[in-house]
């Protein structure tokens, strides 16, 4: 059993510009057409930390993709448009520029479970169609408000009276365009996102790769060794048990097997592994590990 190639993530340091899309498809071509996904969607106008899965990782987006995410985002004072950043039009003024100490004192507020509503100019479907395609039609609609959670946000620093920047850890389908609007409208101005990147936690600062890096390699023969191995994106240490021969059947039979020593907490995802190979996430449920995802396919 070799399940190494092509299975993994890349973690691409997606540019601004272009589309996370257009980025899973350059990274598809790279590895000849394999199967391929991302986590969490990137505006064009944003950058930073886009993990894309490759062959059998893919099948653990959904377990990740609701983690909590962290944004660095700079907000304009002054004006808002109608996109909620700077590709769109003005379509208001305020010329009231709020001070340091005012910004902080109101990002009190914004920690918690809150209402946000979705900006006309997004991705969401209304009747089949993207919101941002009937915005652009000039097609009157409504978007529902959404709960969200923000774990924590702060101002990082005033660059000017017109311009701070601020980082914020947030839930999954959190959009910071509307983030920044609330917070400038709490301050009685108005502002705009007019730049958005998402980081990573600090021990994958040091891997993320360029777009430009990885197609450098595809003539060399050496993107393989950009992919790093199936549990490099959890965000906490997973646990791993090591299946044997008549183990490892039951797991790829979707049975679940007793663990052999005892583990403390129940619901915990697990990696099983057998020889060098990841066969299996699942949880554990009174000392039993219940597989979830297979990973070979």
């Amino acid at each position: 059993m070799n399940l190494k190639k092509k299975n993994g993530w890349l973690l691409i340091d997606k540019p601004i510009g272009v589309t996370s899309n257009f980025v899973l498809q350059k990274v598809r071509k790279v590895f000849e057409n394999c199967k391929a996904g991302f986590v969490g969607t990137l505006d064009p106008l944003a950058s930073g930390y886009l993990p894309v899965a490759l062959g059998s990782a893919t099948k653990l987006i959904s377990f990740i993709e609701s983690d909590i995410k962290t944004y660095l985002f700079t907000t304009k004072w002054g004006f808002r448009t109608d996109t909620g950043d700077l590709e769109g039009t003005i379509i208001e003024k305020k010329n009231n520029y709020p001070t340091k100490i005012e910004i902080e004192k109101k990002l009190q507020s914004y920690e918690g479970k809150l209402k946000q509503k979705t900006p006309k100019y997004s991705s969401v479907k209304i009747n089949g169609l993207r919101a941002y395609e009937l915005a652009r039609r000039d097609i009157p609609f409504k978007t529902k408000d959404r709960v969200i959670f923000i774990k924590k946000i702060r101002l990082k620093r005033v660059i000017s009276k017109e311009n701070a920047i601020f980082e914020v850890q947030c839930s999954s389908g959190t959009y910071i365009r509307s983030l920044a609007e609330s917070i400038a409208a709490s301050l009685d101005t108005v502002g705009t996102l007019i730049e958005l990147r998402r980081l990573t936690r600090d021990d994958l600062n040091k891997k993320l790769i360029s777009l430009d890096y990885l197609l450098s390699l595809v003539h060399s023969g050496n993107q393989n060794k950009l992919i790093y191995p199936i549990d490099t994106i959890f965000d906490k240490k997973i646990s791993r048990i090591r299946l044997n021969d008549m183990e490892v059947k039951k797991v790829l039979t979707g049975n679940f097997i007793e663990m052999r020593t005892k583990h403390e907490n129940d619901n915990d995802l697990v990696l099983a592994t057998y020889e060098d190979d990841f066969v299996a996430l699942g949880i554990i449920k009174k000392s039993n590990f219940h597989p979830k995802k297979l990973l070979v396919s």
